[in-house]
């Protein structure tokens, strides 16, 4: 794979390997997976359920026809599948 920086961003980045010690390439990697980490933490995957406890929770919701605050719609297909 290849990826294009403008060229200022491509500059900052060799300067940063060359300070480093280290290659650009490891530079990039560590930093997509201190992005994955981040990510993951401002973004937790939704709790895993059986297709039974998520049928009776959509269930329960349909009683009062609204969701709680803070649910999605997205939310709650993510339950259903996960």
């Amino acid at each position: 794979m290849e990826i294009y920086l403008p060229p200022d961003q491509e500059a900052r980045l060799v300067a940063l390997a060359a300070n480093a010690g280290r290659s650009p390439g490891e530079i990039v990697r560590e930093a997509v997976t201190l992005w994955e980490e981040r990510h993951a933490q401002a973004h937790p995957s939704p709790a895993k359920h059986t297709p039974a406890e998520a049928a009776a929770r959509i269930l329960e919701l349909r009683k009062n026809n609204l969701l709680p605050e803070g649910e999605t719609i997205e939310r709650l297909i993510s339950y259903g599948r996960a």
